[in-house]
């Protein structure tokens, strides 16, 4: 039973070669988000923690993500030699009454190691020692905003966010290791776990304070909780193939067997807890594939054990009570008759778990694809992938819409700023930070490419050769968008045979391994839609060479491109033209204030106006019937439908056709009736 039950977790995902692709997809997320943040000028550290970055879910299990954002302006400390005047301090206060694991925040000042004697912020408090203490919910305020747009907030513990698939939590850093914390290090154990290489990673890596407070406490709103994720993450890493089974098993036992009795009150946490513990007191050899059952047994008498003492003690923090809030007697009482009844037939409860199929799979005479294990596989990379791309276009988004505001010369020098940020990175970096830059240097050349070709062009002087030379240093961003941009350069320069020559190249690279990614908010998600072909150079390669040689990001081009886009295009910069197109506008929606569009229409589009530059109809004329059947594709146009819509719609009217360019705006406006330039089109016409 251990071994099929094995074979099935790894036909569902749950093997190591998918294990390690969903954490280095995650390490990426992770280090592509702080280092984008950094270019916008946030002096924050991005964190996944949980389930997603361990490579412990299925498919079926639908985690959430979690998110760490650790702010570091900011410090706690615990002495107060640890004050440092570039940083904003916080000394944590700690006495007889305080719960354990929790604390209080003063707050220091910035010119001398002494106490603040005003409070800085509304939620701020003094106490009866004239101490000015920080209260958890002081970052709630622009929550509370963001609420007027996103809907009702969600509160998970410390977690603050506006979806059930994410939790959020904003942390400070701790300048010292907590001495409860030390605990992990100094306890006596027998050695095989954790690894003495995994301590030493974990006491050279931060701890955290998050806001959440004892729960029975009266000044909850007041305190704020250690935590020590990172090391969490590090502990799982740890796990060898089989307990990452069995810890995987428990919690699908959890989620079908438990959590209708007593909820989330027993967690996943209390889950991965139990399964350290037992692996730290249990010798090394009884984890074998074929005695899986044995050792998720063993996990469970470790918790029933800690239910009949009516505490569950934390595996890196001293005096933690995990039941403390959570669990009551009535509840423990029938948590343990849960938990027996389980046990009592040696989980053979696990044949109803309707998770993932496990218990159809696991049931005899039923017939194994031989390919299910490898379909698994390319339908979790579904799931994730694309996060990579959707990072480095809202990075790209994000800074391309700042310079709406800047001059033309502010908008340069900050470009060069942030490949000087990036260079260095990738020169001096961890290799962990070295891949992240590789994917954002492209990008940032190609506009500033754009940008110093726009200059030109507006001028009606020639690009020197010092610009082209910039844009083929972008070409290896992804597949195609840097050199269509390049080709729209051609274009807009009156270079119409160059154009054709980048434009032939291009539609050239196109095959049934090359998909496109459009991961704007407000608009169709084409992750759902990549090939077996295309995921599976995702599962066999590098992830981000296979963004640089087998994807495609949408187009974009920011107000000081604009000489470098075809005029019509140009337009799609101010789609926001009313107060209700400007209220309905919420989230990660910098697009609007640039020419996006996708690649595929982009190429046919420019293809259509180059080859009616050169007096060359029938090619013309494909490139307008590639147009029109990749709008009129029968399961819709994923990506930015409107803005290709729109293009199509141009080729009409220069084709003298006006009752059909009329036609695809009303049906740009059907799809999208705000933020939508065809609203202008159609005044136009009128």
């Amino acid at each position: 039973m251990s071994r099929h039950l094995s074979r099935v977790l790894d036909d569902i995902g749950v093997i190591q070669d998918m294990t390690d692709v969903r954490r280095n997809i995650h390490l990426l997320y992770e280090t592509l988000w702080t280092m984008g943040g950094k270019l916008q000028g946030n002096n924050e550290t991005v964190y996944i923690v949980g389930s997603q970055s361990e490579g412990t879910t299925t498919v079926g299990m639908d985690s959430d993500t979690d998110f760490m954002f650790i702010l570091n302006d900011y410090l706690v400390v615990f002495d107060w030699a640890e004050w440092d005047k570039d940083k904003i301090i916080m000394l944590a206060i700690r006495d007889n009454t305080t719960p354990p694991q929790i604390c209080y925040l003063q707050r220091l000042r910035r010119d001398m190691p002494l106490k603040m004697d005003d409070p800085v912020k509304p939620t701020d408090e003094m106490d009866e020692e004239g101490r000015v203490l920080v209260s958890n919910t002081w970052n709630d305020d622009w929550l509370w905003e963001a609420g007027k747009y996103l809907g009702p907030m969600i509160s998970h513990g410390p977690s603050k966010s506006f979806s059930d698939k994410v939790d959020i939590v904003h942390a400070f850093p701790c300048a010292s290791i907590p001495e409860e914390c030390e605990f992990l290090f100094r306890r006596p154990r027998p050695g095989h776990y954790p690894k003495p290489e995994t301590l030493e990673r974990a006491r050279r890596c931060p701890t955290f304070l998050v806001p959440q407070g004892h729960p029975f406490s009266e000044h909850k709103y007041l305190q704020w909780r250690i935590s020590t994720s990172l090391w969490e993450r590090f502990l799982v890493f740890d796990f060898t193939a089989e307990q990452q089974h069995v810890y995987v098993l428990l919690k699908m036992i959890r989620k079908t067997f438990i959590k209708p009795v007593v909820g989330d009150n027993l967690s996943t946490f209390h889950m991965k807890t139990a399964v350290m513990f037992t692996i730290e007191s249990c010798q090394p050899d009884i984890w074998r594939r074929d005695n899986i059952i044995a050792c998720a047994v063993n996990c469970l008498n470790t918790l029933l054990r800690w239910i009949k003492m009516g505490k569950c003690p934390h595996f890196t923090t001293d005096g933690v009570n995990l039941f403390d809030c959570k669990l009551d007697k009535r509840q423990l009482f029938k948590l343990k008759n849960v938990i027996t009844q389980i046990k009592s037939h040696n989980l053979w409860c696990i044949y109803q778990i309707q998770m993932d199929m496990l218990g159809f799979h696991l049931l005899p005479d039923i017939h194994i694809q031989d390919d299910r294990r490898h379909n698994n596989q390319l339908r979790i990379l579904r799931e994730i992938l694309f996060r990579i791309p959707r990072t480095v276009s809202l990075t790209m988004s994000t800074l391309m819409s700042v310079s709406r505001q800047q001059n033309i010369y502010e908008a340069v020098h900050g470009i060069i700023g942030h490949l000087q940020f990036l260079h260095s990175i990738h020169n001096s970096g961890s290799s962990l930070e070295c891949e992240p830059a590789s994917l954002l240097l492209p990008h940032l050349y190609g506009t500033l490419a754009s940008t110093l070709a726009s200059c030109c062009i507006a001028r009606q002087l020639p690009v020197p050769q010092f610009v082209i030379n910039l844009y083929k240093l972008s070409f290896t961003s992804d597949l195609m968008s840097t050199k269509l941009k390049f080709a729209s350069m051609l274009y807009c320069s009156g270079q119409s045979a160059a154009a054709a020559q980048v434009l032939t190249h291009c539609e050239g690279l196109l095959g049934p391994d090359v998909h496109h990614y459009c991961t704007c908010d407000e608009r169709p998600k084409t992750h759902k839609n990549q090939s077996d072909a295309h995921l599976e150079a995702a599962l066999n390669g590098n992830i981000a060479e296979l963004l640089k040689s087998r994807s495609t990001l949408c187009v974009r081009f920011s107000i000081h491109e604009r000489s470098c886009v075809p005029e019509h295009l140009q337009c799609e910069m101010f789609r926001t033209m009313t107060h209700e197109d400007q209220r309905l506008r919420h989230g990660h929606n910098e697009w609007m204030d640039l020419v996006v569009i996708d690649c595929v229409p982009f190429l046919h589009y420019l293809q259509y106006l180059v080859y009616r530059q050169l007096d060359q109809p029938a090619r013309k004329m494909a490139a307008l019937q590639k147009l029109e059947d990749y709008v009129g594709q029968p399961r819709g146009t994923p990506g930015h439908v409107d803005t290709a819509i729109h293009v199509l719609a141009h080729c009409c009217e220069l084709e003298n056709q006006p009752d059909d360019a009329f036609f695809y705006y009303q049906q740009s406006v059907l799809h999208y009736p705000r933020n939508n330039i065809a609203n202008w089109h159609l005044n136009r016409f009128l």
